[in-house]
């Protein structure tokens, strides 16, 4: 889509990053209603009506799910880079925590367990290209969150590129096992507290 306005018109290209707001959409929706009409136009202006519908679709999803997520996993909800979404699809991805016997069965689960480059090597790793995709997917946006906004994934990031001279690319998957092991421990107290607010209390 950047390109097919930046065809129709280099100055109405810039809005395109910013569409996520609907004010910058409807502005930019008059300016090319204001070009001569092309196949382009058109089409683009179609792209921007899909987005308008998917935004709506997900304003609501999100209205739906916010008081149940919130009330099962308020603990996962306060990680750095997992909103309401984010953790509605970890719980659909995950199920019951408590089915993996420790963090590391998770963390293969998962795909973020590293595999050394060649049998008997315990100090390169390579990508695990197993596990859940969906859910190894969903922990990558999350680290690349945490990459930029969070303090600590930041210094862990600069910590293994100076210690152990990894690539950008390795030091983020170190950072998705870490994230691994925080989101197993949040689901487990969450899961912990949701139980005991469900079993009675015992009365003599």
């Amino acid at each position: 889509m950047l390109w097919l306005i930046h065809d129709l018109n280099p100055d109405l290209a810039a809005a395109v990053t910013k569409l996520k707001q609907i004010t910058t959409r409807r502005k930019l929706v008059a300016q090319l209603q204001a070009l001569p009409a092309s196949t382009a136009q058109r089409v683009a202006l179609a792209q921007i009506a899909l987005i308008d519908s998917l935004s709506t679709e997900i304003d609501a999803i999100h209205k739906e799910l916010k008081p149940l997520v919130e009330a099962r996993v308020p603990r996962l909800l306060t990680i750095v880079g997992v909103n309401v979404l984010t953790a509605a699809k970890l719980l659909g991805e995950i199920g019951d925590i408590t089915r993996f016997r420790n963090s590391s069965a998770f963390a293969r689960h998962n795909g973020t367990a590293p595999i050394p480059v060649w049998s008997g090597n315990d100090d390169r790793h390579r990508l695990n290209r197993g596990g859940n995709r969906q859910l190894n997917t969903t922990l990558h946006r999350i680290a690349i969150t945490q990459a930029r906004c969070h303090e600590g994934a930041r210094a862990l990031i600069k910590r293994r590129q100076e210690t152990t001279r990894d690539t950008g690319k390795g030091s983020l998957r170190v950072l998705k096992r870490h994230l691994s092991d925080v989101i197993y421990r949040a689901l487990v107290d969450d899961h912990n507290r949701h139980r005991d607010q469900e079993t009675p209390a015992s009365t003599e």
